[in-house]
C-alpha cells in the first residue's frame, strides 16, 4: 500500500491542482479572500512542480542522487521515496493546508509560504544555470514560483498587507521552513545496517 502511495502521489497532486485553479478561477473568481487566492495558487502551483519532478519528465530522484549528492557536501543524504513523500506531501501539502485553514488571515504566514517556493524555484534555476543542464522542476519553478513569489510580495507590499519591518521576519521563516528540507532528507534517509 505504501508503495502504492509513493507512485501515485504526484499524479494525483496534478489533478488536485487543476481542481484547485478551476476552484479558484472558475467557480470563486472575484470572491475569493486575497491571501485565500494566493495560499492556493500556490499550493497549486507546487502540485504543477512536483508532477513535473517525479511523472513528466519526472527523474528528479536520479538527479539529485547522481547529481547533488554529496556524501561531505550539504546533501550528504540520497533521497529516498519516503523522504520524497514527507518533504513533498507531508511537509510541501501540509504547510500550505495548514496556513489555508488556519492563517490564510495572515500576510505573514501566507507569504512565508510563498517565499519558500520562491526560493524553491531559484535553487533550481542556480542549479540549472550552473550545470547547464536542465534538472527536473526547473520549468515549473521558473513559470510558476519565481513569478508568484515576486508578483505577491509586491501585491501584498503596495496593498499594506506586509510592511517593511515584516521582510526580515519573512525571510528568517522562508530560511528556516526551506531548511526543513534537507532536514527532513536525512530523517527519512535510509540506514546503515552495520555488520
Amino acid at each position: 500500500m505504501v508503495n502504492l502511495i509513493y507512485r501515485n502521489w504526484a499524479k494525483a497532486g496534478f489533478l488536485f491542482s487543476l481542481l484547485i485553479l478551476a476552484y479558484v478561477y472558475l467557480f470563486q473568481k472575484s470572491s475569493i479572500a486575497l491571501l485565500d487566492k494566493y495560499i492556493l495558487l500556490n499550493l497549486s502551483f507546487l502540485m504543477l512542480h512536483q508532477f513535473e519532478e517525479y511523472v513528466y519528465p519526472g527523474t528528479f530522484k536520479d538527479y539529485f542522487n547522481t547529481g547533488l549528492y554529496n556524501p561531505l557536501g550539504f546533501f550528504r543524504n540520497k533521497l529516498t521515496d519516503k523522504g520524497i513523500f514527507w518533504v513533498n506531501v507531508i511537509f510541501g501539502w501540509g504547510m500550505n493546508i495548514f496556513v489555508f485553514i488556519f492563517l490564510s488571515t495572515n500576510p505573514l504566514a501566507v507569504m512565508t509560504i510563498i517565499g519558500i517556493l520562491f526560493l524553491n524555484g531559484i535553487m533550481h534555476f542556480i542549479v540549472t544555470f550552473k550545470t547547464r543542464y536542465y534538472n527536473p522542476g526547473v520549468v515549473t519553478g521558473a513559470i510558476f514560483f519565481i513569478p508568484l513569489g515576486i508578483y505577491s510580495f509586491n501585491k501584498f507590499y503596495t496593498e499594506g498587507l506586509i510592511k517593511q519591518i515584516d521582510i526580515p521576519f519573512i525571510l528568517l521563516y522562508v530560511f528556516l521552513g526551506s531548511f526543513m528540507i534537507p532536514i527532513t532528507i536525512y530523517a527519512c534517509r535510509e540506514k546503515r545496517v552495520r555488520a
